[in-house]
Parts: C-alpha cells; sequence; structure tokens
C-alpha cells in the first residue's frame, strides 16, 4: 500500500507508521484514504467514519480528479456505497489476518473488496488503505501548506507535473519552488530557472517521468507544510515543487 511508501520517503519510518496504523483506538471520527481500481479504471476515495457510522464519503477517478458524492452504510463487514446518479458499491471489508487486522472494522481492516453496479453494469473494485487521517475533513486539506484554496492548490501542482511530462522546460520552471532539492545519486540543488532547464535531462530522466505518469495531485498527503504525489517522488510547497526524490 502507498502508505509504506510515505513512511519511506519521510525518511521517519517507524514513528509514522505507528501513528498511521495505530487503528485499533480511533478518535471520534477517523476519515480513510484509499486507493484502487473499478473496473481497470484507477481510483481514489475518501470514507469518513465515527461511532461505526460512515458520515462522509466521496470517490474520484484518477483521469477527472472530480469528487463523487456518496451516501454510505455499514453492517457488519458489509459497507454499501450510493451515488446520487444510481451507481451502487457493495463492499466487503478486508483483514490482512494479523493481530488487530481481523476487517471486522474500518479500524482492523486494509482493503475493501467488491462491485460497483449501475442498471446493467457490474464491475470488480478493489480499494486498499492508504492512510488514515484523524478527524472529519474541514474544507481546507492544504492549510498547513498555503493559504490558497485547494482547487488552486492542487491546479499548481498539475501545471507542473504536466509540464514535466510535456518536456515544456519553461512552464515547468515557472512552478518550482527554489532552491529545488533532487534527492538522487549524486544529490543536487537547483537555484535558478535557468539551472533547472540547464539540468533537465540530469533530473527528468525516463525513469523519473515513467514514476510521474502515476501522479495524482489531488488529495495529496500532506506532512510539515509540505504535499507530496506519486509515493513522495516530488514535494510541493506553497510555492511550487520544492523536492524531487529520484526513483
Amino acid at each position: 500500500m502507498r502508505r509504506m511508501a510515505v513512511a519511506a520517503a519521510l525518511g521517519i519510518g517507524g514513528a509514522l507508521m505507528a501513528a498511521v496504523v495505530a487503528l485499533a483506538q480511533p478518535a471520534s471520527a477517523q476519515t480513510y484514504e484509499l486507493v484502487g481500481t473499478v473496473g481497470t479504471h484507477p481510483v481514489g476515495a475518501a470514507i469518513t467514519v465515527a461511532g461505526g457510522r460512515i458520515t462522509e464519503a466521496h470517490y474520484f477517478y484518477d483521469s477527472h480528479l472530480q469528487d463523487i458524492v456518496l451516501v454510505g452504510s455499514v453492517v457488519g463487514r458489509t459497507v454499501t456505497l450510493m451515488e446520487s446518479e444510481g451507481g451502487v458499491f457493495t463492499l466487503t471489508l478486508q483483514g490482512n489476518g494479523g493481530v488487530g487486522g481481523d476487517g471486522s472494522s474500518f479500524a482492523t481492516s486494509t482493503s475493501l473488496t467488491g462491485t460497483w453496479t449501475e442498471g446493467a453494469q457490474t464491475l470488480p473494485v478493489k480499494l486498499a488503505m492508504d492512510w488514515v487521517l484523524d478527524g472529519a475533513p474541514d474544507g481546507h486539506r492544504y492549510a498547513d501548506v498555503t493559504q490558497a484554496s485547494d482547487a488552486a492548490f492542487e491546479a499548481m501542482a498539475r501545471r507542473f507535473l504536466t509540464a514535466a511530462l510535456a518536456g515544456d522546460k519553461a512552464k515547468a520552471a515557472l512552478v518550482v519552488s527554489y532552491p529545488l532539492a533532487v534527492n538522487g545519486n549524486p544529490s543536487l540543488t537547483v537555484r535558478t530557472r535557468a539551472a533547472l532547464i540547464a539540468d533537465w535531462a540530469r533530473i527528468f530522466t525516463p525513469a523519473m517521468l515513467a514514476q510521474l505518469r502515476t501522479a495524482v495531485p489531488h488529495e495529496m498527503f500532506v506532512h510539515e507544510g509540505q504535499a507530496m504525489v506519486a509515493g513522495g517522488l516530488v514535494w510541493f510547497d506553497a510555492k511550487g515543487a520544492s523536492a524531487i526524490n529520484e526513483p
């Protein structure tokens, strides 16, 4: 699951993982972030649970990044989530068989599997727990990063990723927070737009670009005033891309 990659990317290992996976003692409300597929389509989802009830939920397709609101319920291990347009998720909580991971509740589950149905169409669904946040969404996910709206911040991240993947050096250089730390072997500090353009081939290798194609600049993980995509491949602060961790 990506939360393992997050801990590795942050370089804080056990301390973060202990906080993230200490699910057996949930707060009054917890928001579970998930990644997976509906049929062959990559998706993300967020489900807030309080007192054993689903209080908020939505999902989005990676290709569109538009939240689709869901209304849900939990009965035992069965989770039902309904779209206003008629789509219905029928899912089962799954555990990992370990201690505290029996899948009897969200707090002891590692994934949800089942189907999405609308009319005569039925697709398989697989969603893995990505990370867990205490509390319910407060309307400003990136408050620790920027005063800009969530939509504006995500749009900035998309501009950088789109430009990088297109090889548009000038546009990418406009969405970087200098000095840009490029962590690799060897590491590099890029201090100006001109330097980024000069070192472009060194930074944006085929391996880097392949990983960037998996980046989802929506509902990004936030840590210490920065947000990340692709398991920590790129981190963003309020001004733009601030660090790149080479694959």
